[in-house]
This record gives structure tokens, C-alpha cells and sequence, in this order.
């Protein structure tokens, strides 16, 4: 896949593999250090990261660590439509009237 295909899939959202978060987590560090990296190299010395684009990048990666545990699913509960349909023998509840 080339890097036109990759950011086309990360925009069409049709492919649930490709995370949206993923990919705004790593744009956001690859500029922040892309753009260090220019200004060091252009003014030919070291110079620091301010403390607010690293609270910045902090923010974007806990925002994709929570959002990663709140997309898993819970596999140890069953919805109350399907305990409500559902016997502990597995059979469909029938009402008789």
C-alpha cells in the first residue's frame, strides 16, 4: 500500500481496520517532530519543545489510549434483549397463553 492509498482509506472511514485516531495520534507527533527537526536543522542548533506542544501530543495520545479500551467490547456480558429471549438452557422463551 502506498502512501496515497493509506490516506485515502484513513478519509473514506469504510474500513473499519484503519483507525481515525491512530492516524490523527501519529500525524500530530510526525509534525511536531518533523517541524523541530526543521527549525534545528535551519537555525543550526538544538532548541527545546515548547511545554504546551507536548501537553498537546499528551492530550492526542491518552485520547486514542482511552478511546482504545472504551471500543473493545465486553465479552463476559450479553445485552438485556438477548437475556431476555434467552433460557439458561439456550431455548427461545415462549409464552403460552
Amino acid at each position: 500500500m502506498n502512501v496515497k492509498e493509506f490516506f485515502l482509506k484513513m478519509l473514506s472511514a469504510c474500513d473499519p481496520a484503519i483507525s481515525s485516531g491512530r492516524f490523527l495520534t501519529v500525524t500530530t507527533v510526525l509534525t511536531i517532530l518533523y517541524t523541530w527537526m526543521f527549525v534545528s536543522v535551519y537555525t543550526r542548533s538544538i532548541h527545546d519543545i515548547p511545554v504546551g506542544v507536548y501537553t498537546f501530543a499528551g492530550l492526542v495520545i491518552a485520547g486514542k489510549a482511552v478511546g482504545m479500551f472504551a471500543e473493545k467490547p465486553d465479552t463476559n456480558t450479553t445485552t438485556t434483549f438477548e437475556s431476555a429471549t434467552k433460557t439458561t438452557t439456550g431455548e427461545a422463551n415462549v409464552s403460552s397463553k
